[in-house]
């Protein structure tokens, strides 16, 4: 008997030394949470984005023999500057010389009370924007640009802010107008600065010294 006690005493010390009481137990680790992928509405844009204008073909050549399309706007402190360009997608050489006549749309199509003035109208200062008006000659599939000027800022907070959605064009007074789509945001400044009709500078055919820096746009500010 004394030896069967002394056995199961020495079971017992065994069995307290390994293990510990159930409120002492350290639980294993959770595993790590499953990645997820965050589903974003694309329609949502970044606060702050200009709309990015979406590459098309070329539009269907009108009866006039040109056709007018908006390159993207480019952007700065709230200053906003943009090139109407023009191609002459018919067979015969057309002229022109002097400034688009322009009107900005709502998103009815109706014309906007803004102020449309030949020049950059004391909106900012851009090479090449003010130079007097010449004459442009066009031979087929060659094109002219005109550059389009606007601040996007609030200087009355009791005027509402202005949003054209378009741009009515007519490459000169007269002329078959011609839409282009294209957000015109003006704040509240309610006017808008177009320069005259040129045709764009062809590319050298020698070779450069050293590599031009990239233009985001026809037009350089002096904020």
């Amino acid at each position: 008997m004394a030896v069967l006690g002394a056995t199961a005493g020495l079971l017992s010390l065994l069995t307290g030394c390994g293990s510990k009481p159930a409120s002492e137990a350290v639980a294993a680790p959770a595993p790590p949470p499953a990645p997820h992928a965050e589903t974003l509405d694309p329609s949502q844009r970044p606060y702050g984005d200009l709309p990015t204008a979406t590459p098309s073909a070329p539009p269907t050549c009108p009866e006039s023999g040109v056709y007018v399309q908006a390159e993207e706007p480019s952007a700065a402190m709230g200053l906003r500057a943009m090139s109407l360009k023009l191609t002459n997608c018919g067979q015969r050489i057309y002229t022109l010389k002097g400034y688009p006549t322009v009107r900005v749309l709502d998103e009815g199509g109706k014309p906007l009370d803004v102020r449309v003035s030949h020049g950059s109208a004391g909106i900012a200062t851009l090479d090449n924007f003010d130079d007097p008006p010449r004459q442009v000659t066009l031979r087929p599939n060659e094109t002219a640009v005109a550059g389009v000027v606007w601040r996007n800022t609030v200087t009355d907070s009791t005027t509402q802010a202005v949003n054209g959605r378009a741009l009515d064009v007519a490459p000169v007074e007269g002329s078959p107008r011609q839409t282009v789509t294209e957000l015109i945001d003006l704040g509240n400044t309610g006017k808008l600065g177009v320069s005259p009709w040129y045709t764009p500078e062809k590319p050298s055919t020698t070779t450069p010294t050293s590599k031009p820096s990239p233009r985001r746009s026809a037009w350089t500010a002096t904020q």
